[in-house]
């Protein structure tokens, strides 16, 4: 049975666990489990479910892992009587996306944006390419920390841009991102924004991470 298979078979088991919406293994060359990312709604402690992953791969398939390489995305849903689609509270990320570097190339009337981030020991790399517009380099900017972000996201977390702007409030430059948040339960629209110090693409780059880190929370 191929690695693909085996994961496959331990994420639908896991996906039976109370308060689970979604998961993804990823394994090594050895088909040992190197991750398990979840994505669950906010019934349940992140600890509970933790422990339960781990009892479900010992009970089913004799397997015993690590809490450590099981990260949890927990999204808490709450009612809104003026609107029926789903509202998530903002929580903190206990483990926060940082900026390593950005890169900006251009050829002729296309553009393509590099952004590096961090996350805890790992190092994540997105690219975006379009049109050389003034307007879409700045998207490009929030693309490309979006497709950072993918990697260290599970598959069932999906984000879009929706806007990006620089604006002027009092005396500062203000970077200000809006970005769709999709997951099984629905759509949000989640707002960053970072003052401009020295670096327009540095403050996009920070307000799309700003969005983002009022949304996600990392076990």
């Amino acid at each position: 049975m191929s690695g693909e298979m085996i994961w496959a078979s331990y994420e639908e088991a896991i996906k039976k666990i109370r308060s689970v919406i979604g998961t993804r293994i990823k394994g090594n060359e050895s088909n040992e489990i190197s991750e398990i990312h979840i994505l669950a709604n906010s019934e349940r402690n992140p600890k509970q479910i933790v422990r339960d992953v781990e009892s479900v791969l010992a009970a089913q398939f004799g397997i015993e892992i690590d809490h450590k390489i099981v990260s949890v995305v927990q999204l808490e849903q709450q009612e809104d009587e003026e609107s029926p689609s789903p509202n998530f509270p903002l929580k903190r990320a206990q483990i926060r996306p940082k900026l390593i570097s950005i890169s900006l190339h251009t050829n002729k009337m296309m553009a393509e944006v590099k952004v590096e981030l961090s996350m805890g020991d790992e190092t994540y790399e997105g690219i975006a390419s379009g049109t050389s517009t003034t307007y879409n380099r700045l998207r490009l900017f929030v693309d490309a920390t979006i497709n950072a972000l993918s990697g260290s996201l599970m598959e069932k977390l999906f984000f879009a841009t929706e806007d990006v702007m620089i604006t002027r409030l009092g005396k500062y430059q203000v970077a200000q991102v809006i970005i769709c948040l999709i997951t099984p339960l629905g759509e949000q629209n989640l707002v960053g924004c970072a003052l401009v110090k020295n670096d327009e693409r540095e403050a996009i780059v920070k307000a799309t991470l700003d969005a983002v880190n009022r949304k996600l929370w990392f076990y």
